[in-house]
């Protein structure tokens, strides 16, 4: 298929759909607030990486904030970040659907996620599981990744869960330009580092200690300074390294 013959196929796609996406100007989630009636547990999440506060409602929505923040494959994400406006024939007003999270990963992918605790609470919902569907429809047709996402099966698990802890735990620590200058010599030097080596290097290059180079290397890792595979268990042998540049979108 042609890039035109594609473009159209996608154009003809969202008209079926007759779908309207509503975002928040300046990359703001587009509800700022959480249900407080609900009895479901509310906060709020702080990420220097997308430099934003983002409320989260049910322990998983956290949770994936924690990861997306630790991940250095995702660039940037929103929470709450548009009201897709759904038309269906036969309904006099739209179904509005509300997505927990969006990724632009570093490949130029854009990913939006449901969060759900268990894998029973959508079939227990005909209406929001046709919801769902037509949603997926339509962002399929922008080329983008739908995902729901289990959170005791996926998010809650060891060690991505208790990594993510521990990196976003020093988010905000401060980084010095001769820590970061130290670490990108040793990338050209070495390319992958071990983790306790990059602590290290840390540590001499401002005089401090292993515990507060630990925090600077996390806070890092959360502005895509360094990466290092959060999916497994982090050790001092575990490889830190440059973080892939960020591609076009899509």
């Amino acid at each position: 298929m042609s890039n035109g013959e594609n473009l159209q196929t996608r154009a003809a796609m969202i008209a079926t759909s007759k779908a309207t996406i509503v975002r928040a100007p300046g990359w703001q989630p587009i509800r700022t607030f959480v249900q407080y009636a609900q009895r479901k547990p509310v906060g709020t999440f702080v990420s220097r990486k997308s430099n934003r506060v983002f409320p989260w409602e049910g322990y998983g929505e956290r949770h994936l904030m924690w990861i997306s923040e630790a991940d250095t494959t995702v660039e940037r994400f929103l929470a709450q970040p548009h009201r897709l406006e759904i038309r269906v024939e036969g309904n006099e007003k739209p179904l509005y659907y509300f997505p927990d999270l969006l990724r632009r990963l570093e490949d130029g992918t854009t990913e939006i996620i449901e969060v759900k605790q268990r894998d029973d609470e959508i079939e227990k919902d005909p209406d929001y599981a046709f919801k769902l569907k037509k949603a997926k429809r339509i962002y399929a047709a922008l080329e983008w990744k739908f995902r729901i996402v289990v959170a005791e099966d996926e998010l809650e698990i060891d060690p991505i869960l208790s990594n993510a802890d521990m990196i976003c735990a020093d988010n905000f620590s401060l980084i010095r330009t001769r820590e970061r200058l130290a670490m990108e010599e040793a990338f050209q030097v070495d390319g992958a580092i071990p983790y306790g080596k990059a602590v290290e290097t840390i540590a001499d290059a401002s005089g401090i200690s292993q515990t507060r180079a630990t925090a600077v290397l996390h806070a890092m890792v959360c502005t895509r300074t360094a990466a290092i595979d959060v999916n497994k268990r982090i050790t001092r042998d575990s490889a830190v390294i440059k973080p892939n540049k960020t591609r076009g979108r899509r």
